[in-house]
């Protein structure tokens, strides 16, 4: 029975995650996708129909690094961080994804929203993640103080 809710959630990410690979809404509705993997509280990888797996950074936010974090407090809220991205992506209302470019580290720059919201304005309500656009990424360490 385990097995059969998995499938029965993978297919229904696949079929309510939505990505906009810059086409028009109705090609994009017919490319579904599905988070793999949450890496951390704002890298996912993805998996795309037609496009394979690849890693995706949630843009317009920041998370405390889980990947040599510069100290323990930081350590803890990326934890946490990432905790909370799978428990909103792992909800029945299913999400969208829309792609943008790339980042430096080859990763594709992704927003990901439930119910038109997107989930970095939860995280940052939340105080799990800082606003971020470009240049230098926060210091967690410091603004936890």
């Amino acid at each position: 029975m385990r097995g059969f809710s998995f499938f029965l959630r993978l297919g229904l990410l696949l079929g309510l995650g939505l990505v906009a690979f810059g086409m028009d809404e109705a090609e994009a509705a017919s490319t579904p996708c599905a988070v793999a993997r949450v890496v951390d509280g704002d890298t996912v990888i993805l998996d795309c129909l037609g496009a394979g797996q690849f890693r995706a950074r949630l843009m317009g936010f920041d998370t405390p690094e889980t990947y040599r974090p510069r100290c323990n407090r930081e350590a803890l809220l990326g934890q946490a961080a990432t905790r909370r991205l799978r428990a909103l992506l792992d909800t029945p209302a299913g999400f969208s994804v829309e792609l943008g470019g790339w980042d430096r580290y080859e990763r594709r720059l992704i927003t990901i929203a439930i119910n038109g919201r997107d989930v970095g304005e939860t995280l940052i309500a939340e105080g799990l993640a800082l606003p971020y656009q470009r240049g230098r990424r926060p210091d967690w360490c410091a603004h936890l103080g």
